[in-house]
């Protein structure tokens, strides 16, 4: 090979190992969400996951971090979680428990991640017209619907503080948590 060709090829080489990737890897992208930011959250609320496998626990906000738990849907009558943190629809647990049994046992303690919409809150009694979705996490937000207890419930969708947004017939909005049911066996009257 002549040096012209040489230094032609090795020039090429340095420009395209210069340049930025024209796709994010795998990894990288992980990274870049395991980066965003995590919201606080102080919530309940339960597993609505039928999946006969569970619900899956993982390392970090995404379908792609490693598993560290399983919320069991088979042999139980019911699993609550609590919910500490929030990163877009992916909200961080720090315990289940199982609800139903005559002896409380706990089914998952430590930090973990889980798809909101696999989680789920019903509106409470004694409230007139149903428990309040508002636009914004603040009660001086409009109302956009209303959520009565033990009607169909509604689907985690984030959190904000004492706020949960959430999805209930079609309707995102805001409820705050002590309006909210997180028992699936009862309707919280």
């Amino acid at each position: 090979m002549s040096l012209a060709k040489l230094t032609a090829l090795l020039s090429l080489c340095a420009v395209l190992i210069l340049l930025p990737p024209s796709r994010t890897s795998p990894a990288r992208a992980q990274e870049r969400k395991a980066a965003a930011p995590v919201t606080p959250c102080d919530l309940n609320a339960y597993v609505v996951d039928q999946d006969p496998n569970g619900l899956n626990v993982r390392s970090g906000p995404g379908s792609t971090f490693k598993v560290v738990g399983n919320l069991p849907s088979q042999g139980v009558e019911g699993v609550a979680v609590h919910i500490t943190g929030g990163s877009g629809e992916w909200v961080r647990i720090d315990r289940a428990t199982e609800q139903g049994s005559d002896v409380d046992r706990t089914l998952f303690s430590g930090e973990g991640w889980v798809y909101g919409p696999r989680l789920g809150t019903d509106g409470v009694g004694g409230i007139e017209g149903g428990t309040p979705i508002y636009q914004a996490p603040s009660k001086k937000s409009r109302v956009v619907a209303r959520m009565l207890a033990g009607a169909e419930g509604a689907s985690v969708r984030g959190c904000k503080g004492k706020w949960m947004y959430l999805e209930h017939k079609k309707v995102k909005g805001w409820a705050q948590g002590d309006a909210l049911c997180y028992n699936s066996l009862t309707n919280c009257n």
